[in-house]
């Protein structure tokens, strides 16, 4: 009788006391149903039993529509813990204490269930000593108090507790809540602790080698995280692939949260919280992280992140109203995105790339405000030229003409309108002649600068009068001082403007060199007063050690000393090096007669422009290249004498 009995219903039936000798005397029966009973804790002796429960359990075992409900109340268990092994289910009974004694008898049990039956005593790791072999404990909907550190000690071959919605005594002030007990249980994988409104723990951080799931949701880490003893929280969490962390009102996770969270993670639940902003940029840390969840927060923008891991990204029920150009370019295994329920209203062609740089396979967009403009005309080209799949985009997919407007489906707004065919040929047009002209134009002035400069400067100088100018008197053009105790300068002047100024161009100009034409045994004053006055110019050479010498400050005063008796400015200076930055004398200079003053180009190319130009200002008398404020004072002299 009763051999392929595997499934014992014994639910609502007043039972007070429960027999493990059935588990015995039956060892077919995997599942043994006492929910809904009235079992009290084996030292209590309820005081009024129903007449009718003394012959319950031969009556029920006897009974042969056991049989019938094996599927329906396997439905009832939850399919981990009917995985586990034997199940002993004593859910909503009367159990408010438990002592070893409960269990005796029932060592081959793999899941317990005892939710819902008021237990509100502190665990001290002698409860379930009598089931060495339990794996799966569900221990929800009770008034669990986590005072000892020792609870659950006992049972060292636990691999799932459900301790959700025991909230009573962490929302009582002052309580000590311990989580101590979870480095103690070696085989731990999965802890659930949600539905707790966990706004304080006595523990700082939960430590683990074992666990692999955590469900923190429905708790209060908006509050902990406030109090920066509990950023390590979940970091010594060394084996944790899953964390959830919904529903705990979180408005920031500080950054060092995130840094500390381990590496390991898989999966990591952060929905239905109040996150206006999240760090993107923390995501490349954890390279094995493949589910993001930040549904039904408050995002408003999602900016540009790296993550080679992740798959599936749900961004469904926020307020994204902006998507950063290319944003997935970094993510190449993302294959699921959601963004449906948010306020996008366009969004670009650059926002999702196509293959290699984008490899999603579904894209949610239903329920988001876009615009019926020709603003989502690229992207609804993205869409016809990728492989992505976007549930209900001929259906739930709407777009908005205005903002009280009826909504139409998006895919069939009449785009022809965007295009205007003689309109577009005519920008084309002007676009292709603009690159053209600009790009030629950059070519001929790099290729051909310096001798358009000259020829505009050749002009110029014609057009204010400019002419050759010779000196009868002058036995010399060109009279070059310079620092004769420098080998470069000497070696400059001599083999290169010594050739440039006297040997090539139209009209040789003869220069008077200290090192060639000086009479040996003549003082230097005499010289220098020669040469200044035989020649028609006088041109300074400068270095910086040269403008320190007492030789250019005399060829200098001599230099000055010709325009004052004979009104005859003769002084050109070319500035080998910068030289005299800070000088008053160079300064207005510049601003009397600028072009008496020429720099040594910086690059070779416009070298021929300089010794052209240099000819030019040798040639040309001074006063002519005055500014018109100051030319009238050299004019009206040479008027009077």
């Amino acid at each position: 009788m009763l051999k392929h009995l595997s499934v014992l219903n014994l639910e609502t039936n007043f039972i007070v006391r429960s027999n493990s000798s059935v588990f015995k005397e039956l060892p077919q029966v995997e599942v043994i149903n006492l929910s809904e009973n009235r079992l009290y804790p084996i030292s209590v002796e309820p005081s009024h039993l129903p007449s009718r429960e003394k012959n319950i359990k031969s009556n029920l075992m006897s009974s042969s529509h056991l049989m019938d409900q094996r599927v329906e109340f396997s439905l009832l268990v939850k399919k981990e813990c009917r995985m586990a092994g034997r199940v002993l289910s004593l859910s909503s009974n009367n159990l408010f204490f438990i002592t070893p004694e409960q269990f005796e008898g029932y060592d081959n049990i793999s899941c317990l269930n005892l939710s819902s039956n008021g237990f509100s005593s502190a665990l001290n790791g002698t409860e379930f000593s009598s089931l060495p072999n339990l794996t799966y404990l569900d221990l929800s909907y009770n008034k669990i108090d986590l005072a000892y550190g020792s609870a659950f000690r006992e049972l060292q071959k636990l691999e799932v507790l459900d301790i959700s919605y025991n909230d009573h005594y962490f929302r009582a002030y002052g309580v000590s809540h311990n989580l101590a007990f979870v480095k103690h249980l070696p085989v731990l994988r999965v802890l659930n602790m949600s539905n707790n409104c966990i706004y304080t723990l006595t523990t700082k951080n939960i430590q683990s080698d074992s666990l692999s799931e955590l469900q923190f949701g429905y708790n209060q880490l908006g509050t902990l995280w406030k109090d920066d003893s509990y950023i390590h929280l979940f970091t010594e969490l060394t084996n944790l692939k899953i964390l959830n962390i919904s529903s705990n009102d979180i408005s920031v996770i500080p950054d060092q949260v995130l840094s500390f969270l381990p590496r390991n993670l898989t999966l990591l639940v952060i929905s239905h919280n109040k996150l206006s902003d999240f760090n993107w940029t923390k995501l490349e840390h954890f390279n094995q992280l493949e589910i993001l969840d930040l549904s039904y927060n408050k995002l408003a923008v999602v900016k540009t992140f790296i993550s080679r891991s992740l798959k599936l990204l749900n961004l469904a029920h926020n307020q994204i109203a902006q998507l950063s150009n290319r944003f997935l370019e970094d993510a190449p295994s993302l294959k699921i995105l959601f963004l449906n329920d948010n306020k996008l209203a366009v969004i670009n062609q650059t926002t999702f790339l196509t293959q290699p740089y984008n490899n999603l396979e579904t894209l949610s967009l239903h329920k988001n405000p876009f615009e019926c403009s020709c603003d989502a005309l690229d992207f609804i080209l993205w869409i016809k030229d990728s492989n992505v799949t976007i549930p209900g985009l001929a259906t739930y997919v709407h777009c908005y003409t205005s903002v009280n407007s009826k909504p139409q489906v998006m895919i069939l707004f009449d785009f022809d309108q965007c295009v205007n065919d003689t309109l577009a040929l005519l920008i084309s047009i002007l676009t292709s002649t603009f690159i053209i002209v600009t790009t030629s134009m950059a070519t001929v002035a790099h290729i051909f600068y310096w001798d358009a400069s000259y020829i505009l400067q050749y002009l110029k100088a014609k057009w204010k009068g400019y002419g050759s100018s010779a000196s009868p008197g002058s036995v010399y053009d060109v009279f070059v001082t310079y620092d004769t105790k420098d080998p470069w300068v000497s070696e400059w002047v001599l083999e290169k403007l010594r050739v440039k100024l006297e040997d090539e161009g139209d009209k040789a100009l003869p220069l008077c060199l200290e090192e060639r034409d000086w009479p040996p045994g003549t003082p230097l004053i005499d010289n220098l007063t020669h040469s200044i006055r035989c020649s028609r110019k006088t041109l300074f050479v400068l270095t910086q050690a040269y403008a320190k010498t007492g030789v250019f400050r005399l060829a200098m005063y001599l230099a000055h000393q010709r325009l004052l008796d004979e009104n005859l400015d003769v002084i050109l200076v070319l500035m080998l090096e910068p030289a005299l930055q800070h000088s008053h004398f160079l300064r207005l200079r510049r601003r009397l007669c600028g072009e008496s003053i020429v720099e040594w180009p910086r690059t070779a190319a416009a070298e021929p422009w300089f010794w052209q130009n240099l000819r030019n200002v040798v040639r040309v008398d001074n006063q002519t290249m005055y500014t018109s404020t100051y030319s009238q004072y050299f004019t009206g002299s040479q008027e009077r004498e």
